[in-house]
């Protein structure tokens, strides 16, 4: 069910600090810690003496010590202290996984560490580039990745779903367009002419009167979904309307990670490129969001229960706004099956834009 040779999100930078971090990473348990140079650690969350959970443990001087019989463990996982003895047992290892640190986030690679390429980890540069401001958050969703996939390359729901915040009936009324870049990228358009700015729309981008309004997802799998964000006045040319300052432009960062086949980590972050020093509008759109994902999770919740199980590819009924879904699946499904022949890393595009 999973694609490992991949990069995803493990925590948000701030999250690792001076105590274990346990979490749970397709199927696997991890423990994650900073070492004495500041660098994260990812080991397997299992001490190989007696198999107590490293993050009961504590760190000392920079390695992760088990709290159990004090064995300690470098960010290599390799044993360097065992107490009461001078000779280290030769296979007194925890398991490491590779990880980095980029734009504010530790990402992991769970598959073969010899594959760990660090230029394949998606670009996510609006996180910490001055240009923008950033409103960020995290949910627990109980349900399977490719669900919270499907959530986000169709943004119909957002008329049903988020009427008190970012939807109204023009978001399901505009078609969609559906496009590949390259092999390993689905893109998923609409363009919502002259419509009334739903509330969302109304504080946080200072609407009153009509507006156009575009957003794409940008997908790229296993669960990364970048979604280009905007509005301006009706009518407006882009172009002139950005030279003039009258767009209001957003990228929604959604990195989603899997903890096991019904549940997922869901990292999210709202960019904007205006306002940004106005620290009340950060926690506005802070809260905002992240009562409208709480809507989500509803929902997907309450659609994994009906799915009973992870294994599932089709749904009953397809609509035509299922477009970008069903490729982002077949994409999937076909990486899925690659990686069973020949456990090769996944070569993406990069999200890189001009600033």
């Amino acid at each position: 069910m999973f694609l490992k040779n991949v990069w995803q999100v493990a925590a948000f930078s701030a999250e690792i600090v001076d105590r274990p971090l346990a979490r749970k990473l397709l199927g696997e348990d991890v423990v994650l810690y900073r070492t004495s140079t500041g660098e994260p650690a990812a080991l397997l969350d299992e001490c190989p003496h007696r198999l107590a959970p490293l993050s009961l443990g504590k760190v000392v001087d920079g390695v992760l010590q088990c709290g159990y019989h004090g064995m300690r463990f470098n960010g290599d996982g390799v044993c360097v202290h065992a107490p009461g003895q001078e000779r280290v047992p030769v296979n007194a290892k925890a398991r490491s996984f590779p990880v980095i640190e980029r734009h504010a986030l530790v990402w992991i690679w769970m598959g073969d560490p010899a594959k760990a390429d660090e230029t394949l980890a998606p670009d996510v540069f609006w996180m910490t580039h001055p240009d923008w401001a950033i409103s960020q958050g995290y949910h627990h969703v109980a349900a399977n990745y490719q669900l919270l996939n499907d959530n986000l390359l169709d943004l119909s729901h957002e008329t049903f779903v988020h009427s008190h915040t970012i939807g109204n009936a023009a978001v399901a009324d505009s078609p969609l367009a559906v496009s590949q870049d390259g092999e390993n990228v689905i893109r998923a358009h609409r363009d919502m002419l002259n419509c009334e700015p739903p509330p969302f729309y109304v504080k946080a981008a200072g609407f009153t009167g009509r507006i156009d309004r575009w957003h794409t997802t940008i997908f790229t799998p296993p669960a990364c979904n970048i979604i280009e964000n905007g509005s301006m006045p009706a009518g407006s040319n882009k172009e002139e309307a950005r030279r003039k300052g009258l767009t209001r432009e957003r990228r929604v960062i959604n990195l989603i990670t899997p903890e096991t086949e019904t549940s997922s980590h869901y990292f999210w972050a709202i960019a904007r490129c205006y306002a940004l020093e106005d620290a009340e509008l950060t926690e506005y759109i802070r809260a905002e969001v992240s009562r409208t994902f709480d809507e989500d999770k509803l929902i997907l919740e309450a659609q994994q229960v009906r799915v009973r199980g992870a294994h599932f590819d089709t749904f009953p009924v397809t609509l035509r706004a299922d477009a970008g879904a069903v490729q982002a699946r077949r994409l999937v499904g076909r990486l899925l099956a690659e990686q069973e022949r020949r456990d090769t890393p996944l070569q993406v595009v990069a999200q890189r834009e001009p600033v």
